[in-house]
């Protein structure tokens, strides 16, 4: 992580020493959904910040953290021991993410509405804690450096404000069990979208 860091560094001087104005923005972004199915509830929202450098006309490099909080509560069904009738047990599942990123962001056109596309690496930390049957288990795993890039398009809205649409990817955890209850980890590629406000200064 730090050798891409360290990279991520030189590249912002080499562009800063050619670049002899630059601004600097910040943006806030969210996200939140409440979905019910069947025994089973799961409410997430997240919140996203970003910082970042604006470098001549095209280029930006910025650093972003994004926290995802996810709760998933309802009844697992099951067979009695008899198996003649079901029994509910109650559940809690939370989940609460953390991406930290350092990306380049690439904005080939200039206008009212401007595309743009980034990529760059993060690190992802995960908290995961589970209730069921009077017995809680909790699992911490962390992903790092993994890449991160997407695109998206900003709006803008003034002379310093803009709206902003991102759809950012990058790789995550799933946890599997197979036939003899023995879990593993396997590593999926995960996808968002957020909007939000972005003002430059």
């Amino acid at each position: 992580m730090r050798f891409y860091l360290l990279l991520a560094g030189l590249t912002i001087g080499e562009i800063l020493a050619s670049n002899a104005f630059a601004s600097i923005s910040i943006s806030l972004s969210g996200s939140g959904q409440t979905t019910t199915s069947n025994l089973e509830k799961t409410t997430e929202h997240s919140v996203s910040a970003n910082v970042g450098l604006s470098l001549g006309q095209y280029f930006s490099v910025g650093v972003t953290q994004r926290r995802v909080f996810s709760s998933d509560v309802g009844y697992k069904k099951g067979i009695s021991a008899d198996q003649k009738s079901f029994i509910y047990n109650s559940f809690r599942e939370d989940t609460q993410t953390l991406t930290n990123s350092v990306d380049l962001t690439i904005i080939p056109y200039q206008g009212v509405v401007s595309p743009f596309f980034f990529g760059g690496v993060a690190r992802r930390d995960y908290y995961n804690q589970f209730d069921y049957q009077g017995v809680r288990i909790t699992n911490k795993t962390s992903l790092y450096p993994v890449p991160n890039y997407g695109g998206g398009l900003s709006i803008q809205l003034g002379q310093n404000f803009s709206f902003k649409v991102t759809e950012t990817f990058s790789p995550g955890k799933q946890m599997t069990v197979d036939d003899k209850n023995v879990e593993h980890t396997t590593t999926v590629r995960d996808s968002y979208t957020e909007f939000g406000l972005g003002y430059k200064f």
